[in-house]
């Protein structure tokens, strides 16, 4: 593979050679690797690829562990694979759980002195917390209903964040019980916060106030009637520090429309087109905020693809990097946000194949790194070869 050895991996028994396969009883396999210094600033590119008998590569989504300086896998046959640098890396776990605590060890391998945590289950409290996770240097966890679920969550705060941190809940005892609110505190005797509103228009307002900005500062409003259009805006909005409001079709609520007042924002970004914020949005914000017609922006497209694709073109980040996740549900690219934010790096958001327009519109643009949020159930393999093939043009 180039200048990478090809590892062959064998079974003996009695000193004779045998074929092993067992679809139904995955190994574990460590390698012995030492990165480049350059591979150590992304590790989380350094994966496997198992090569079969014609040559044909497929990637597996194996991790660097540095504390065994191995490349880690699992696999149900031995043949041959090789530990390669790969410019479009996965990140994913199991679950949605799984995959946002893959997410958060990718953005800080080390201890922090924060952590964001929000419903796994629903989307609207999460909505807008990525911009105060990415203030904090805080993840944006998500915590399932069930006990396993949360006793992951509770492990990885036990073992991640600092005695001093704090923790922050996004949402009601009726999303994150109180009982798991006392179990992370007891288990961390960290501080506990929790943000929440009386619906999910007035939390993305406490977490606006949180969030401490200047008066004058930009602020993007997004509908808070469906996920995708503040997801895609996530990032940017995380690295700009620019506040997300969520909003109802035709009107701003009373709780949005007094934080405008108080922000007086110099530019407002209308995420989605008319079918998801209609010109009386528009109209109000201007009432309010006393804001000229060009200082009012809206960015969208024809669907949520177009729209991700719209503000990626409108924000031009210009990092290299590129993230992608499925827009056909919101826990990977919610967790997700963090990282691109980190890197600085749009989310575009994808079909079950790449559509013609982002396909077109990556291949203008100078990227050199690509990072999937979620499992091949969510983004596919074809998917992954369309980007190689785009970063390699």
């Amino acid at each position: 593979m180039g200048d990478r050895p090809l590892i062959q991996l064998t079974l003996s028994i009695d000193g004779k050679q045998i074929d092993w396969s067992n679809p139904n009883a995955p190994v574990t396999v460590a390698i012995p690797y030492t990165p480049t210094s350059e591979e150590l600033t992304r590790p989380e590119h350094i994966t496997v690829w198992y090569i079969d008998g014609s040559g044909r590569v497929d990637s597996i989504n194996g991790q660097y562990d540095p504390a065994t300086g191995t490349v880690v896998f699992t696999t149900t046959h031995f043949s041959h694979y090789a530990v390669v640098y790969d410019p479009v890396a996965r990140l994913a776990g199991l679950d949605r759980v799984e995959t946002g605590l893959r997410i958060a060890r990718a953005v800080y391998p080390d201890k922090i002195s924060h952590a964001v945590l929000a419903t796994a289950n629903n989307y609207p409290d999460a909505l807008a917390g990525s911009v105060l996770a990415y203030q904090l240097g805080a993840p944006l966890l998500l915590v399932g209903s069930s006990e396993e679920d949360q006793e992951k969550i509770i492990s990885y705060l036990k073992s991640n964040l600092k005695p001093e941190g704090e923790v922050y809940i996004l949402g009601g005892t009726g999303v994150i019980s109180q009982s798991f609110a006392d179990k992370v505190s007891t288990a961390t005797r960290t501080k506990i916060s929790r943000i929440v509103g009386n619906d999910r228009y007035d939390t993305s307002v406490k977490i606006a106030e949180q969030l401490k900005v200047k008066t004058g500062t930009a602020v993007v409003l997004a509908s808070g009637e469906n996920y995708p259009d503040a997801l895609a805006v996530s990032s940017i909005a995380a690295h700009n520090q620019l506040p997300v409001l969520l909003v109802q079709k035709d009107r701003l609520s009373a709780a949005v429309s007094e934080e405008l007042t108080k922000i007086k924002p110099s530019k407002i970004y209308i995420i989605g087109l008319e079918g998801a914020i209609s010109p009386a949005v528009v109209n109000q914000a201007a009432k309010i905020t006393g804001l000229e017609a060009e200082n009012i922006i809206r960015i969208g497209g024809a669907d949520r693809y177009a729209t991700s694709l719209a503000i990626a073109e409108h924000f031009n980040l210009e990092s290299g990097t590129l993230c992608l996740a499925t827009g056909k549900n919101y826990p990977d690219s919610l967790a997700g946000s963090i990282y691109a934010a980190k890197y600085k790096a749009p989310i575009i958001l994808t079909d079950s194949s790449l559509p013609a327009q982002t396909a077109a519109y990556l291949k203008s643009q100078k990227y050199s790194k690509a990072v999937i949020f979620g499992g091949e159930a969510a983004v596919g393999k074809d998917i992954v070869q369309q980007l190689r093939q785009v970063l390699n043009k």
